[in-house]
């Protein structure tokens, strides 16, 4: 009897389990990298709350856009918020909501100089010694590379070498690619042995704000908006924070 006892306990632990993974959803988030650093760990948070699995794709601005726009299958798009006037109709009724704002920052390799950027005039004169200044290639996407190239073509900048880079803008201080970098300090905050020596002035207006909304192709409606909810939620303000994210002030 006892056998038999066990056998069934173990019969029915079975089936809850087969029950809970049957339950269990996968969505597809598409999101650009310079944000991808605290989704990442928000979204593994959630998958080991709720067994729901994340998968990220899209990894650039440009390919997120043409996803979308082609309604390419998927449950979530993460991008900037400027970009969701022309997402609207792809978008579900009522689920757009800010995440926040990715300011921008000058990053070195570990151990190298943090030189004084903390106003637009020392900034430029910094910019001007280096000579050089790396960031994120436009042309494969990037829509950071690109705000960072149109800056150094202000009249202040004369002079100074525009070096686009493969991949991140860490990665590629780390590698030896150049002495410095500029780009979205989330990214930067991700590079390991790159070392961020502090974020560009306010005067030069370059930032990111984000936003992220369930796509109405999704196939796990309930499932994205669940992760939506858990990644805007006030225990969620430590990750943003941590990985460069701050709050998008009010107009």
């Amino acid at each position: 009897m006892r056998v038999l006892a066990l056998a069934s306990a173990l019969f029915i632990v079975a089936q809850l389990g087969a029950q809970n993974c049957a339950l269990a959803a996968d969505i597809t988030v598409y999101s650009p990298g310079i944000i991808n650093g605290p989704l990442r760990k928000l979204a593994e948070a959630w998958t080991a709350e709720t067994g729901n699995k994340v998968t990220f794709a899209g990894n650039n601005v440009g390919r997120i856009r043409t996803a979308v726009s082609t309604d390419a299958p998927g449950d979530v798009v993460v991008a900037p918020t400027g970009d969701f006037k022309d997402f609207s109709p792809k978008l579900a009724s009522g689920s757009e909501r800010p995440l926040g704002r990715i300011i921008f920052g000058i990053v070195v390799k570990a151990g190298g100089a943090h030189p004084d950027i903390s106003t637009h005039e020392k900034f430029v004169a910094f910019v001007k010694k280096a000579g050089v200044l790396a960031y994120a290639n436009p042309a494969v996407g990037s829509l950071t590379g690109g705000m960072v190239e149109e800056m150094l073509k202000r009249p202040e900048f004369a002079g100074v070498e525009r070096r686009p880079i493969k991949g991140m803008i860490g990665d590629a201080i780390v590698r030896g690619d150049a002495e410095y970098g500029g780009g979205a300090i989330t990214e930067e905050l991700m590079a390991q042995g790159a070392e961020v020596v502090g974020p560009f002035p306010d005067a030069l207006g370059l930032h990111v704000d984000m936003s992220a909304a369930v796509l109405k192709v999704s196939t796990a409606p309930k499932e994205a908006e669940a992760f939506l909810h858990y990644v805007t939620r006030a225990q969620a303000a430590e990750v943003w924070k941590a990985g460069g994210v701050i709050e998008t002030p009010a107009r």
